[in-house]
This record gives structure tokens, sequence and C-alpha cells, in this order.
């Protein structure tokens, strides 16, 4: 370290960390971040944060409302701002997920959206800060097998099976008896059944656990028929 080189740029301690930006963070993260004041308009976005909420090039945010964006998820407005009312009445994080149109290619996905208060010095409430991260997901059997979490996948990972016998397929990975995937599908209990072992001839099995263990090494266990997911907020309160 050259001698006239201020020790406090370069060592982080409890006194420097009121030294640092918030925005510089944002700046150099790779997670989208943003900055609504309490009246929900937005203040800042990082560049993560424009390429994942799809918003045009130019288009300048700052000050806008939600419902205000040129975007698909400006729609879900009234159920945003209501997490940006409850993160800073409660003074904690509020968790959301909120499933919309996101990355530049408009792709239906859902994203784990956290909200959480920002204060002044006196301990006011002026806002919120919120990231977002692909939504990831583990059932309590998967949890018990020391699985790790996985993203929702919109897409099937394989190209062996029709649209109709992969609707079968997420249903019975789910332990579904055929008699309920049957209703689920608005089929009969025979053409489940049938189309089920169609699919135990393709991958070689004779049973359902031989399916679900197919499913855990080729991803589909971690597929979502597209038509199963709709736009809309899920709140964690």
């Amino acid at each position: 370290m050259e001698e006239n080189q201020n020790p406090e740029v370069t060592k982080l301690t409890v006194d420097s960390l009121g030294k640092i930006p918030m925005l510089a963070i944002m700046e150099h993260s790779r997670i989208p971040w943003g900055i609504k004041d309490n009246q929900s308009r937005t203040v800042y976005i990082n560049e993560a944060a424009l390429d994942f909420a799809n918003i045009p090039v130019g288009f300048d945010f700052e000050g806008r409302l939600d419902q205000e964006f040129p975007c698909p998820w400006a729609e879900l407005a009234p159920e945003l701002q209501a997490q940006d009312r409850k993160a800073e009445s409660s003074h904690k994080p509020e968790e959301a997920i909120v499933t919309s149109y996101y990355t530049r290619n408009s792709v239906l996905e859902p994203y784990y959206l956290p909200k959480f208060p920002i204060y002044n010095k006196e301990g006011d409430v002026l806002g919120t800060i919120w990231c977002a991260k692909k939504f990831s997901f583990i059932s309590i059997s998967e949890f018990f097998n020391s699985l790790k979490p996985s993203v929702v996948n919109l897409t099937p990972p394989v190209d062996t099976f029709t649209e109709k016998e992969l609707d079968i397929i997420f249903y019975a990975f789910q332990k579904l008896s055929t008699k309920d995937i049957a209703t689920k599908l608005s089929l009969s209990h025979r053409t489940v059944e049938n189309r089920l072992q169609r699919i135990y001839d393709k991958i070689g099995v004779n049973s359902l656990p031989g399916l679900v263990e197919y499913c855990h090494k080729t991803g589909l266990n971690n597929y979502v028929p597209k038509k199963l997911l709709r736009e809309g907020v899920e709140f964690f309160w």
C-alpha cells in the first residue's frame, strides 16, 4: 500500500460503513435493485433492474408510479403498492412472489421480490428498497432428502413428451392419484391411466417411483406448465 493512500478507503470497518454510498453497492450489483419513496414513486433503478423489468431504454423512470411504466407488470401496481405500504408500516421486510413478463426476452416467470423500509437518521420511513431474484422452491420431501432449491422452469428440459403427457407428468410428480389427475385435466380416469402407461413406456420404467426418479435426473421436477402460471402477486403475510 502506498504511504499516502487513505486506509479508510481500502479497509472495511464499522466506522467506515457510513461512508459507503448505498447507490455504489447497487450500481455494481448484478442483482436487480430499486428504490421508491413513500408514495411509491420510483427514485432509482440499477442497470440490472432495468433489464429485469424490461423497461424501455431511455425511459424516464424517476418519479413514476408502477402503473406509469410501459411494462406488463404495471397492471400489478395495486398489489405492488400494497406491499410498499406494508413494509413501511410494519418496519420489517415484506416478501412476495411476483409473476409477470420479465427480462428483455419478455418471459413469464415468478420472481421473489422482498421490500425493505428505508429510514433517515431520525428513524422516519422515507420509502422502500427492493430487489428481485428468480423464484426457487423446494418441497418438504425434497428438503429432507437434502435436495437443493430449484428455479421454476416453464420450458420442458426434454422433448420426449407431448404437451398432454407433460400435464400428466406434472400432476403425477405431485403424487396425485390418477383419479385426481383426471379431475384436474377434465379427462376420464381411463385416459389418464393410458397416457401414464405410454409415459412409462417412453422412459423405460413401470411405476411412479421410476417416473419421479427420471424427473429428478432430467430436471422435469422443476417444470410447470405455462397454462398454470398466471400474472399476479402472492404475498407472504
